[in-house]
């Protein structure tokens, strides 16, 4: 866990720098940039937002870009974009900050693993999932729920993981659909925001229990889920796991709402908190 440490000192020394301020900033929405060397993550403080990039070895923060409430920021395959939700619309963004465009209304954005397109949901609501290119057009349908949330790309390319409910706030379980919006199947298991390993052989999720949330992993291998971390008040959106499929970096939140990040190994062995917060 050398990679967690070094981040946990970053962000160790971002809070310290932040100690006169009435309201420390809270850390959420974490990715992974494709070589593992870097995550890009969102900072509040208040009703203030940013996207902030952060050496995984340690070193300083880099605010990219200020905004308004983020509900999501992940990394392109590639390396050299970063898509965001905020206000009900996706935004993507070059890793240096700069040529922000929106590419139209939608929430919970995910890139295809070859980095030309982008899955989202159609609204906070949930609804179907939908894809497009990354400049924001050819958009099709993928699914038909009207409570369909979290989409996440297989790794090569031809499926779609997702949570779907069938009411406002109900129970979610892991579904599959092709990549063209056919063979929509139930995987099993009960869960909310699903994240492929870049392996292909497992999925992530967070499944709900009487005392809050815990993290699991579903091995396509032997169709067995396992959870891997304790119990947690809640959680921010899906799991990201790190490049060599052996750790997943996680927002854990309070019932306050405040929230930290903290990586947890697939196998269940370690979690390591990263930066300040309780749970």
């Amino acid at each position: 866990m050398r990679l967690a440490a070094g981040l946990a000192g970053a962000l160790a020394l971002c809070a310290g720098g932040a100690a006169a301020r009435v309201s420390p900033p809270s850390y959420a929405l974490p990715s992974w940039s494709p070589d593992g060397k870097h995550l890009v993550f969102a900072s509040a403080s208040g009703a203030r937002g940013a996207i902030v990039t952060a050496a995984a070895a340690g070193g300083p923060l880099r605010s990219l870009s200020r905004t308004g409430a983020l509900s999501q920021v992940v990394w392109s395959p590639r390396g050299r974009r970063i898509a965001y939700g905020s206000r009900g619309k996706v935004f993507v963004i070059r890793n240096d900050g700069k040529q922000r465009h929106s590419v139209g209304n939608g929430v919970e954005a995910a890139w295809s693993p070859d980095g030309n397109g982008l899955a989202f949901v159609q609204s906070a609501l949930g609804g179907p999932i939908l894809s497009m290119e990354a400049a924001g057009t050819g958009r099709k349908r993928l699914t038909n729920g009207r409570f369909d949330h979290a989409p996440a790309w297989s790794p090569d390319g031809s499926r779609v993981a997702f949570a779907r409910a069938t009411t406002v706030g109900g129970v979610e379980s892991i579904y599959l659909v092709g990549a063209d919006g056919t063979g929509v199947r139930p995987l099993g298991p009960q869960g909310s925001a699903p994240s492929w390993s870049p392996d292909g052989r497992s999925l992530a999720f967070w499944q709900r229990n009487q005392e809050g949330v815990v993290l699991a992993v579903f091995t396509f291998a032997d169709s067995q889920v396992r959870q891997v971390t304790r119990t947690f008040a809640a959680y921010s959106r899906a799991p990201r796991w790190s490049p060599d499929s052996s750790g997943l970096l996680v927002t854990i939140c309070s019932e306050f709402g405040a929230c930290r990040l903290d990586v947890a190994a697939a196998d269940g062995s370690s979690v390591t908190r990263l930066g300040p917060g309780s749970d």
